[in-house]
């Protein structure tokens, strides 16, 4: 596999990144073209390791067949056969009426802006900007997004560039302006650093 043209680009915008992306090779990620299944995974993951969130969204798949209708139609007792808190079975029940209700919308996010898209997910209870631009980055695979409240970049730029401690917003910022357009890419190499890549 060869670099992308992002990651070449990368290695000339910033030369201490660039020796990482050399390290760590390639990287490429499948997109994903199933929306609410990327979302409900996501919301299903949060807090849990990702054996019980693998378990947990195993049955629901089983469920539902991923269909926002079938999840719309599930009840407290499946809920709870499931393995779903209380909190997630609402989040999920909010996620997939987005997806009946606004399917015009919802379906077609690969149509709207980042910061569109950005607006539309943090509709959904259970959903914030943080998941937001996972979804951008993974699913959508939109090329420059960049997570500047994730602590795993914070602190791989912190581990890369040899710094005392996590760099604030501002220095997140600045390190980040460096590598438009083409942020998103930087985020993979900086995530590969410390093996923890989010999962979607």
């Amino acid at each position: 596999m060869q670099f992308s043209k992002a990651e070449r680009k990368l290695c000339g915008l910033d030369p201490v990144l660039g020796t990482a992306i050399r390290h760590n090779g390639p990287i490429a990620y499948a997109p994903h073209d199933d929306y609410f299944a990327a979302l409900a995974s996501s919301i299903i993951s949060q807090q849990l390791s990702v054996k019980a969130a693998a378990t947990i969204y195993s049955r629901f798949k089983s469920h539902t067949k991923l269909l926002p209708v079938s999840a719309v139609q599930l009840d407290e007792s499946e809920c709870k056969a499931i393995g779903l808190s209380g909190q997630k079975a609402r989040y999920i029940h909010d996620l997939a009426e987005h997806f009946v209700r606004d399917s015009a919308v919802f379906n077609q996010l690969e149509s709207l802006t980042d910061d569109m898209v950005i607006a539309e997910l943090t509709k959904v209870k259970g959903i914030g900007v943080w998941t937001a631009q996972m979804f951008l980055l993974f699913t959508l695979q939109r090329p420059d997004v960049f997570a500047i409240d994730d602590l795993g970049l914070q602190n791989a730029i912190a581990k890369l560039y040899n710094l005392a401690s996590r760099p604030s917003r501002t220095e997140m910022m600045a390190f980040a302006e460096k590598w438009r357009p083409y942020r998103s890419t930087a985020c993979y190499h900086l995530w590969h650093l410390l093996d923890t890549k989010p999962t979607t």
